[in-house]
């Protein structure tokens, strides 16, 4: 008979033994199941916390005589950990098409011009991810925006433009541009500024343009200022470094991603608790399981040394009791699969509650997380068995035989 038949025929003899260690390998296998589904979810995690709070390098200008040129951009854009670049830029131009709002009497030439500002991605980086300005109708400036143009809500009541309108720009050397009204906005600011403000610098005179619609206008003239997204936040630092090697003194580099470090430490912490609790876990079923198979193994030694005696190799021994233990194992495994994703669920409200708000954690059962588990049960079986096998299998078994008869 061979050393697995031997070893599920006593699994069906000894019932009672056989039932007591599964219900301790189910609450050991429970407990490193749901800690491996959490810990697996604080990774996934990690992911979606990097695609929402967008952590970037911010690059500025410190000399408007030395701008961020496109060659640069192009470098920075290369570069593996960056995931896109936000450029804007700034600068003044003559209305075509529309007059300006102004309470200043003043004939300057400030006073009859409005403001470009031009961006990628008009939604990110700019006084609208502040919140100092609002859309009211209409979309923010992106990467698939043509001649788009996003005006002041004021600015267009005053001269009878809507959305869809078109609206043109000059500069000082007579280049000229028309675009069409993609968006309305507001501030709540507007009439809070003085009457002597020039109309160049009024809220209501910011006009938000497409970068291909800035280069027609003022053709390699540089940007003012850039947003880096890494992909990685994790070396932000790194990235920021880079950039300062990249730039010199041309600009003032700062890193950003403060939400990011907001979002993820409760995370962290919680990750360190739930490692801790898989050690312990992982441990204390290696001594509990020790402890009963060695009692068990001390009944056995009899039967071990009459095997032995007949000619059964000590390795046969020992897989037998090998496979009796995993025999076990697998059917509480299967049993923790059932009870893993409840008590992962009620792990993460425990130790992470609310303390993320809009980062969900996937808590499903998952291959991965059975292959932990099968892992860190076997590596428990496997060190358990050899501790409670290893004293009969190192004795003489004529002076095991002997013993007993005596």
């Amino acid at each position: 008979m061979t050393f697995y038949q031997l070893a599920i025929r006593y699994l069906i003899r000894k019932k009672g033994k056989s039932i007591l260690l599964f219900f301790v390998l189910l609450f050991v296998s429970s407990m490193i199941l749901s800690a491996a589904i959490i810990l697996r979810a604080f990774e996934d995690s990690e992911q979606t916390i990097q695609a929402k709070t967008g952590s970037k390098v911010i690059v500025e200008i410190t000399d408007q005589d030395h701008r961020i040129t496109k060659e640069e951009l192009r470098q920075i854009s290369s570069l593996d950990d960056v995931a896109f670049v936000n450029r804007s830029a700034h600068a003044s131009v003559l209305p075509d098409g529309f007059v300006p709002i102004t309470n200043s009497l003043s004939g300057n030439e400030d006073n009859q011009k409005a403001a470009v500002i031009s961006y990628d991605r008009l939604e990110k980086d700019s006084a609208f991810s502040e919140g100092q300005y609002h859309l009211t109708k209409g979309k923010y400036i992106g990467p698939d925006t043509v001649s788009g143009a996003v005006v002041n809500a004021l600015l267009a009541d005053a001269n009878g433009l809507a959305v869809g309108d078109a609206i043109g720009f000059i500069t000082e050397d007579g280049t000229g541009v028309t675009t069409k009204i993609v968006g309305l906005f507001r501030s709540g600011n507007e009439q809070k500024q003085t009457s002597q403000t020039d109309s160049v610098h009024r809220i209501e005179n910011q006009i938000f343009i497409d970068n291909a619609t800035y280069a027609k206008l003022f053709g390699s003239h540089g940007y003012d200022k850039a947003a880096v997204y890494t992909r990685h936040p994790q070396k932000l630092a790194s990235l920021r470094i880079r950039l300062e090697s990249m730039l010199q003194d041309k600009a003032a580099v700062t890193a950003s991603d403060l939400l990011y470090k907001q979002l993820k430490a409760p995370l962290d912490q919680a990750a360190r608790v739930i490692r801790l609790m898989l050690i312990l876990s992982t441990a204390t079923g290696i001594i509990v399981v020790s402890l009963l198979l060695c009692m068990w193994m001390r009944s056995r030694r009899k039967e071990a040394a009459i095997y032995i005696s007949m000619g059964r190799s000590k390795g046969g021994i020992f897989l037998q009791a090998l496979i009796e233990a995993f025999a076990v194992l697998i059917l509480a495994a299967a049993g923790a699969c059932a009870l893993g994703s409840f008590l992962a669920k009620a792990l993460q409200a425990l130790f992470i509650g609310n303390a993320t708000p809009g980062i969900a954690l996937e808590t499903a059962l998952q291959a991965s997380d059975v292959l932990s588990l099968l892992g860190l049960g076997g590596l428990i079986i496997l060190i358990a068995v050899t501790i409670a096998a290893f004293p009969i299998l190192r004795a003489n078994p004529k002076d095991t035989l002997a013993k007993m008869e005596g």
